[in-house]
């Protein structure tokens, strides 16, 4: 899966560093609702074997088409091939936000989600504090469902979480 800046592709042990520093930014991890500490390259090797035996995940990484560096990655967790839903997650380095890896990421991933398990609908989960990913979301066509009041404890207090869902299918 191609687009002009990146594409999506299954991890290679090449990979692990890259991972590895997305798994290890703790602040990120925070913002993904994550129990965020300090993960070796073995327990994030292990965390990548997990993803892949899962019969529930589709787990894809995000790399730069021109150079093939690894710049996040995108889940589907919870498929529910009967009922063609599943939840969406995304990752992304700090320094490749804002340029619109994540945009293409999430269109290309609905594409291919539809096209390889026939999904009909994605859910994800958000910090309601979180403006720039919520406003990234309601632009890609994804709709508030609700809001889990104090619902994710973070290091100091409890946070809101918006419920979004978009159809992918008309």
């Amino acid at each position: 899966m191609e687009a002009a800046a990146i594409q999506l592709r299954p991890w290679r042990t090449a990979d692990l560093d890259a991972v590895a520093e997305l798994r290890n930014d703790l602040s990120l991890q925070r913002l993904l609702m994550a129990r965020a500490q300090p993960e070796s390259h073995d327990e994030v090797l292990e965390w990548l074997g997990r993803k892949s035996r899962q019969t529930d995940v589709e787990f894809l990484l995000i790399a730069k088409t021109e150079d093939d560096r690894v710049v996040g990655y995108i889940q589907a967790t919870a498929l529910d091939h009967r009922s063609g839903t599943a939840d969406l997650g995304i990752c992304l380095m700090p320094e490749a936000q804002g340029q619109g890896f994540g945009r293409q990421a999430c269109l290309m991933f609905h594409m291919h989600l539809a096209r390889k398990f026939g999904l009909r609908k994605l859910v994800l989960r958000v910090l309601a504090d979180n403006a720039r990913a919520i406003a990234l979301y309601r632009q890609l066509g994804y709709r508030d469902v609700g809001t889990l009041l104090s619902h994710h404890r973070g290091t100091a207090m409890y946070h809101d979480v918006l419920i979004m869902e978009i159809f992918l299918t008309p």
